[in-house]
């Protein structure tokens, strides 16, 4: 589940600112040289793409933040931008017709006081409030169906989670709990509900960890997990236990750990200057295909520090078992790590900006004219268009 994954290290920017191919093998691990030079355009890498347009009636307008979108996939598409004063859930054909508003935020025990988290749970819309708790409706009424709650996880803020059986969560913590004397702590965790039991993996996180994503979990269709979190150079694997997957070696210009436990020289130095490259820390599954974000692979000498566009940020799409990657500029809410998947295909928003932008660099090559034809249906130009496309392997 992608839970509420914009970035926080967008919000301090602005504060300083103003195996085989067998997949019952253990897949061997290895260290991945990443180079600008493998930097390929998205038309080469694409295996199946669409663009549907939000077609949202001029009679019936909907309030739509540019916070990054939530979106699920069955029958019909369901699109939440989480907004803390408007957290509606609006429900489209698949096609992109708008068909109906869902809300029922407030403070009552049937209602969700905002949206921090929208998934699946036992084929109810869960609304998860990233402390381990999720209020329960019904897919078609939106009727409450009742509230899960973890008990006794007792972990304050939980970015990202995933359930792996009948008992067992991955857990994603933060900075702040459970530090150790050196500042450090453990992003990831495991969670028996049955006999509340909670057993912290071994990779530990810095400081800068925590001022850009977290962690998060991807889950793979042989029922195992990627895992990642910020400032990390390594990718980590768990069915039954957890163990490296693969490293990344990012142009010979990994980030010191000495800066990975100082925000503020990592702000000031990496960030402004572009003197290292990192890991964001963003991970996000399709089928086999993992996807993270990677920072200053190819310096842009342009770069603006109120505008995250003009950031080099870079999706890099790992196939996994085989470990075969492609390198593409990052584009929409994938720049912000944030995105959905099911069926082995990605979805991201592309918001009016977006649009322009792509339309403008031609970024979707070949297949920017589809691009065009769904602008072309759209009643409104500020209304969104939704990307659906698959990565080859």
């Amino acid at each position: 589940m992608n839970q509420n994954l914009t970035f926080a290290w967008v919000i301090t920017l602005t504060i300083l600112t103003a195996c085989s191919s067998d997949k019952d093998a253990t897949t061997t691990f290895q260290t991945l040289n990443i180079t600008a030079a493998e930097i390929k355009p998205m038309d080469e890498i694409i295996e199946a793409i669409e663009f549907i347009p939000f077609i949202i009636p001029d009679e019936n307008p909907l309030k739509l933040s540019y916070n990054q979108a939530f979106i699920l996939e069955d029958e019909h598409l369901y699109f939440s931008t989480g907004d803390y004063q408007d957290a509606s859930i609006h429900v489209f054909d698949k096609s992109g017709k708008y068909l109906k508003t869902f809300i029922k935020q407030g403070n009552g025990p049937e209602e969700y006081p905002f949206l921090n988290g929208l998934d699946w749970y036992d084929g109810k819309i869960a609304i998860w409030d990233q402390r381990g708790s999720a209020k329960l409706y019904d897919k078609e009424t939106f009727e409450f169906m009742g509230t899960k709650t973890m008990e006794g996880l007792e972990i304050p803020f939980i970015p990202d989670f995933k359930k792996i059986d009948q008992d067992r969560w991955l857990i994603v913590s933060d900075l702040g709990y459970e530090n150790d004397a050196n500042n450090q702590y453990h992003p990831f965790y495991l969670f028996n509900e049955a006999n509340k039991e909670k057993e912290a993996l071994y990779p530990k996180a810095w400081e800068v960890t925590s001022n850009l994503v977290e962690g998060q979990i991807g889950a793979l269709s042989d029922n195992s997990f990627a895992l990642n979190f910020g400032a990390s150079d390594t990718i980590y694997h768990f069915q039954d236990s957890i163990r490296p997957l693969v490293a990344l070696n990012l142009a010979d210009n990994n980030l010191p750990v000495s800066i990975r436990s100082d925000a503020d020289e990592f702000f000031e130095t990496v960030i402004t200057n572009q003197k290292f490259s990192f890991n964001v820390g963003a991970l996000t599954t399709a089928g086999d295909m993992i996807r993270i974000l990677i920072f200053g692979i190819k310096k842009n000498e342009a770069i603006d520090e109120d505008d995250l566009s003009s950031f080099p940020i870079y999706n890099l799409y790992i196939h996994y078992p085989s470990m075969k990657y492609h390198l593409a500029n990052a584009f929409g809410s994938s720049i912000n790590g944030k995105g959905y998947s099911k069926d082995g295909y990605y979805y991201e928003v592309l918001y009016p900006e977006a649009v322009e932008a792509a339309v403008k660099s031609k970024i979707f090559g070949k297949y920017n004219d589809k691009l065009e034809a769904a602008i072309g249906q759209l009643n409104d130009e500020e209304d969104p268009i939704l990307l659906k496309y698959k990565i080859k392997p």
